[in-house]
């Protein structure tokens, strides 16, 4: 093997090396992107729900009182 083909086999091999370690980052910023979004769904529901603070106290407290009833 000459020079040449020693270091184009070696950046062959880094490449796919990278090109899945790319993969590996895009899907998991995807998860965070999906979680985030999941989040931000959850938030506008209870702003949405919810007409001041009393009636999510009242909700956070018959759940925590009946919490074996939602499980």
């Amino acid at each position: 093997m000459d020079t040449t083909n020693v270091i184009f086999s070696i950046i062959d091999r880094f490449q796919y090396v990278y090109e899945w370690f790319i993969r590996i980052v895009g899907r998991v910023v995807d998860l965070f992107e999906r979680f985030k979004a999941f989040i931000l769904k959850l938030v506008e529901y209870v702003i949405d729900t919810f007409d001041d603070e009393e009636d999510a106290q009242n909700f956070l407290k018959n759940y925590l009182e009946n919490e074996h009833n939602f499980i």
